[in-house]
């Protein structure tokens, strides 16, 4: 129980984390995409107008923050690539501009991908939360009929997940639980218990989901 409590404090305090995170992301886009605008014009006003339109689509990129960590880090790159062109064209001054620009485009990727990351955890030990519970209606109920060496087994399992859940999550442990939780599943077969079993399929399937999504 004291697990269990421990484990929703975890989770709450990595939400809120979650939300500040992103939070800071959409501050970074809006910060970015202001300045893209202002260096769009820069640009503009120095007669590059090709390079003043190409600014001005990362700009409509930034304030529809809708962007994968994947463009903004090809906004980011092209932004150095610009950087480089406008100093060989002796523009000093907009160079400079672009590369702040190209330094924010970096970062603001950085931080997405770090909420990703963080959204993927949740999501991963939301289903091993689930397998746990899994696990435990199966073990409960063959504690039920008497059969304490296969809820034993059981048990074996999802003290596994529920160790796994401690912390960042571990893929090979989780890796471990599955193989584990099929070898339970089939011993539970073997003893006719067809309805303990799958629960432990169904365990198999939301461990592997957590190592997929994560």
């Amino acid at each position: 129980e004291a697990l269990h409590v421990h484990h929703e404090a975890d989770d709450l305090k990595h939400e809120a984390e979650l939300k500040e995170a992103a939070h800071e992301v959409v501050e970074q886009e809006a910060e970015a995409a202001k300045v893209a605008g202002e260096v769009s014009v820069e640009l503009a006003k120095a007669g590059l107008a090709e390079d003043a339109k190409h600014v001005g689509e990362w700009q409509t990129m930034l304030e529809g923050g809708e962007e994968d960590v994947a463009e903004l880090e090809a906004a980011a790159s092209e932004a150095h690539e610009l950087a480089v062109k406008l100093r060989a064209e002796g523009k000093e001054h907009e160079a400079e501009e672009v590369e702040k620009l190209a330094s924010m485009l970096d970062a603001t990727a950085t931080s997405k991908l770090e909420v990703e990351c963080k959204q993927k955890d949740l999501e991963a030990k939301a289903d091993m939360k689930s397998a746990a519970a899994s696990g435990h209606e199966a073990a409960d109920h063959l504690r039920e009929e008497g059969l304490e060496e296969l809820a034993e087994v059981v048990d074996e399992v999802v003290k596994e997940v529920e160790h796994a859940l401690e912390g960042e999550m571990d893929v090979e442990e989780v890796e471990h639980a599955v193989e584990d939780a099929k070898a339970a599943a089939a011993k539970l077969r073997a003893a006719g218990k067809e309805e303990d079993a799958v629960k432990m399929d169904e365990m198999v399937a939301k461990l592997e989901e957590a190592v997929h999504v994560h």
